[in-house]
């Protein structure tokens, strides 16, 4: 008999929250909320694993020497000597999206290559070629486990893709005290080549035929998430996902709310109800999800100053694309840890499958 891989746990979801997901609800509005889904176990065990891989990030961005990466033959422009300072490594740490000591190519590189370099300080851990905030289910068995195979979590990918998808991006979403959060705008499926509508001004016209070529991500927030925890809460546009328009995807970002509802979304109307769209702030009490199409346009407001670290991981999957290309692994995979995974046999069929590019040969 198959053994469950040593860090699986089995009490993950409450089956209960699991069973009430309405699909009609999740088709008309766009998103749906999973309340309190995290057992009490499986809140710990997932606050435990965000924490610990924030700290393995900590640690290789402020003990690297930034300075002695060999960037030149990878291509990779050097780095403000500014900006590899102790001091402002310092700042970089604590959190997701803090690291703006990055040079521009860096990230690209670390997903299609890895670098390896005698630089970087790992203080022993098994360093994978790419910052555990990019891809935390290399450095973290449970996260692995949850992101792949674990029965519940795939039932509730199910539920809102269908029974066939692969990993677009998983990625830390900690967002720490003074966290200036993202402003209004949406993300295409895939690289955007299949988007036909303009980022800013496009998607006039509902389409309540949406599934095709979607792309779903879904939140967790073990500790809860809301405008009464110390800000930066997430806000969707119910039935904005019906016009099909990754908004600002490919510009600046500089939309609050007052200048949002001014534009895009002045004079648009649900396509089922004919009401005026509206933005809904969304608050999640701890143990909770909330999933919503990748292209409904959405915002995360500023954190207070005085709030705790917000502990958050975002999974992003998505329906494959019949006119890709054939590949090996998706996009969403970095190529160069999946050939070690396999090359090891860590790489089951099953995980294989959320892996493997569109068009697997």
């Amino acid at each position: 008999m198959k053994q469950n891989p040593p860090s699986r746990l089995d009490n993950l979801l409450r089956p209960d929250v699991l069973a009430a997901f309405d699909r009609a609800f999740f088709e008309r509005e766009g998103y749906w909320v999973w309340k309190g889904v995290l057992t009490d176990e499986g809140r710990a065990q997932w606050s435990a694993s965000l924490q610990k891989l924030q700290a393995l990030n900590d640690s290789v961005v402020r003990h690297s020497d930034w300075g002695a990466v060999d960037y030149q033959s990878r291509g990779i422009s050097d780095p403000d000597p500014e900006k590899i300072t102790n001091e402002f490594l310092a700042a970089c740490t604590g959190g997701s999206e803090q690291m703006k000591f990055m040079p521009p190519e860096l990230r690209e590189y670390m997903y299609q290559q890895g670098i390896f370099d005698p630089a970087l300080a790992t203080d022993g851990f098994d360093w994978q070629g790419i910052f555990p905030e990019y891809f935390p289910l290399a450095y973290d068995d449970f996260i692995l486990d949850i992101a792949t195979v674990h029965p519940q979590m795939m039932a509730l990918f199910a539920k809102v893709l269908g029974p066939r998808f692969l990993i677009d991006h998983v990625l830390m979403l900690n967002r720490t005290p003074g966290s200036r959060g993202r402003r209004w705008h949406g993300h295409p499926y895939r690289q955007g080549q299949h988007e036909i509508e303009d980022p800013i001004d496009g998607g006039a016209t509902p389409i309540a035929d949406y599934l095709h070529q979607q792309c779903v991500r879904t939140l967790c927030y073990p500790e809860g998430m809301g405008l009464h925890d110390g800000g930066g809460e997430l806000a969707v546009v119910p039935g904005a996902h019906l016009y099909r328009v990754p908004y600002r995807w490919s510009t600046a970002r500089p939309d609050y709310d007052d200048t949002f509802e001014a534009g895009w979304l002045k004079g648009k109307v649900h396509a089922f109800s004919g009401e005026p769209l509206r933005i809904e702030k969304l608050s999640l009490p701890p143990g909770s999800m909330v999933s919503f199409g990748h292209h409904m346009p959405h915002h995360v407001g500023h954190r207070d100053d005085t709030a705790e670290t917000r502990w958050g991981l975002l999974m992003a999957y998505r329906t494959p694309d019949p006119t890709a290309a054939p590949a090996r692994w998706n996009e969403g995979t970095p190529p160069h840890w999946a050939e070690r995974m396999e090359n090891a046999g860590a790489l089951t069929p099953a995980m294989r499958r959320i892996f493997e590019g569109d068009l697997a040969p």
